[in-house]
């Protein structure tokens, strides 16, 4: 090869190297420039000291993941939020977006857009989530003073309304119409004029740990209707638990009107409703299940039309809601309240709906009963020794468990109630029975007892000349007479007489000890 060849080619090498060089350095410095600009956080003051003076002006210059910090101030603006971004206020109560009452505070227009720590008032809406909208976090902002909603979400999805403070909004506090999924969590909804939470057509949803209370009309209201210029749908699959909901016209509403008749499945539990007109408001909504929620003192505690399959209860271990103006006894226990022993649920079931003949089967006596720790003891057998290989298991339990038990350290045995422990053979045994509740808690019980011959008439655990005298002087007697002893009737006929004797004789000599180690 020529060294004029081999020159061109190491040129031509270098060349290439330099090009690829070049392009990687170019790729990174893209690659660093959007990292950059995804992570800019631009700042907003009302006294110009800031990059901008508005919060509109930093929307309309940040870019999708930027985060806009706005200082201390009141801000008279009519907002659209175009743009994945993140606003956060200062200070809840001091940085103010004023609406000015001529039109919307805010209307969320983009995906993943965060709203935090402000004061929205004196819109005609305070927080607008638009349509096929999704993404979106309102927390922990005070949404006060607006002519018509606090928030209103129209077929938006994927949103998280919580933490916030919505009040003294002249309609609704929040309302939410055919948007799903969404959670609405730890909110304080307080005197706003029309309902508190108004829920329609939404579905697959959770409406949980807020405080509702002051409402004019509804606390948590569920509607559906047939809408001719809407798609309509009925609300269903939501869950709402865990709410504190009180002083309001009616505490929690389930209603839908029009032809769809399937089961809505809502699931309403956990819920402390009290000192409202209506506590519950359920009609023409089917196929819901409404358990372990507390109904204090409402003026109507519950009201049901035309509403059926619904179920209010969760079985016996989940057991049902507490009524507060119910007061029965509670003298049995288990699926039909026909074992002995109170658990915490009242024995008569109560009658919900006369028309759809609906029931909650199991009723709790006190406030929250399904959130007391679960305790159980074993009645029947004690810690002793007994002469039969079959004993009743007893036990005591202060509400609806799941029972189980393990007899000598075997595997464990499901029972629903008190049963038959069999075949006992004779020697020692340990019985340890568990209780576990709808909230997993657990607890045991443990009884160490003795099984020994039928013929071990003092329970020493021999069988020795002393049992055959007890026999012997007991011999002839009948029920009744003098010398009458029903432990030495081994046969359980009445009579005390040689086969009484003979079935002593048979086990003459036997120890519990030796049996054991057969």
């Amino acid at each position: 090869m020529s060294g004029t060849y081999r020159q061109k080619i190491n040129s031509e090498a270098l060349t290439l190297f330099f090009v690829v060089l070049l392009s990687c350095c170019i790729v990174c410095s893209l690659s660093f420039i959007r990292t950059v600009t995804a992570s800019r956080t631009w700042t907003v003051d009302d006294d110009g000291s800031s990059d901008y003076g508005a919060i509109q002006q930093a929307i309309n210059y940040a870019n999708d993941g930027d985060t806009i910090l706005v200082h201390s101030g009141t801000y008279y603006e009519n907002l659209v939020v175009n743009k994945s971004l993140s606003i956060i206020g200062e200070d809840q109560s001091s940085t103010v977006m004023d609406g000015s009452g001529a039109w919307i505070t805010v209307v969320i227009a983009a995906d993943n857009v965060t709203l935090k720590n402000f004061t929205i008032q004196h819109g005609m809406v305070g927080v607008i989530l638009e349509e096929e909208k999704g993404g979106n976090r309102l927390l922990e902002n005070k949404i006060l003073f607006n002519s018509f909603c606090g928030v209103y979400g129209d077929r938006c999805g994927k949103n998280v309304i919580a933490n916030n403070k919505v009040s003294f909004n002249s309609g609704h506090g929040i309302f939410l119409y055919g948007s799903e999924p969404c959670v609405l969590e730890g909110n304080s909804i307080l005197f706003n004029g029309v309902d508190g939470v108004f829920i329609r057509y939404l579905s697959n949803s959770s409406v949980k740990e807020n405080f509702v209370s002051g409402n004019r009309a509804c606390g948590i209201h569920i509607y559906s209707d047939e809408d001719p210029e809407r798609p309509s749908g009925l609300s269903k699959n939501n869950v709402i638990r865990d709410n504190y909901v009180v002083n309001n016209s009616c505490g929690i509403k389930i209603c839908h009107f029009g032809a769809d008749v399937t089961l809505a499945k809502n699931e309403i539990y956990n819920n402390f409703v009290a000192y409202n007109t209506f506590g519950l408001n359920m009609s023409g909504s089917n196929g819901n299940i409404v358990y372990n929620n507390n109904f204090i003192k409402n003026s109507v505690q519950l009201s049901v039309y035309e509403s059926f399959n619904n179920a209010w209860d969760g079985g016996y271990y989940i057991g049902g809601n507490h009524w507060s103006d119910y007061n029965s006894s509670d003298l049995c226990r288990g699926p039909h309240q026909d074992e002995v022993g109170g658990d915490g649920i009242v024995d008569v079931a109560y009658l919900v709906s006369a028309i759809s003949g609906e029931k909650d089967m199991y009723p709790f006596v006190r406030e929250n009963g399904w959130l007391v720790i679960p305790e159980v003891s074993v009645v029947s057998p004690i810690s002793g020794t007994y002469r039969s290989n079959s004993l009743p298991l007893v036990l005591t339990i202060n509400k609806p468990v799941w029972l189980s038990y393990s007899l000598d350290n075997q595997p464990n045995v499901t029972i629903v109630a008190n049963t038959i422990l069999a075949d006992l053979p004779v020697g020692v045994h340990n019985i340890t029975v568990y209780a576990i509740d709808a909230l997993g808690n657990e607890v045991s019980s443990i009884v160490v007892f003795v099984i020994t011959f039928i013929g071990d008439l003092n329970l020493d655990g021999v069988v020795n000349i002393i049992d055959v005298s007890t026999v012997a002087y007991s011999f002839g007697s009948g029920y009744g007479s003098e010398r009458w002893n029903s432990d030495a009737d081994l046969n359980n006929d009445g009579q005390i007489n040689i086969i009484d004797i003979s079935m002593v004789a048979r086990e003459f000599g036997k120890t519990i000890w030796e049996s054991a180690n057969v």
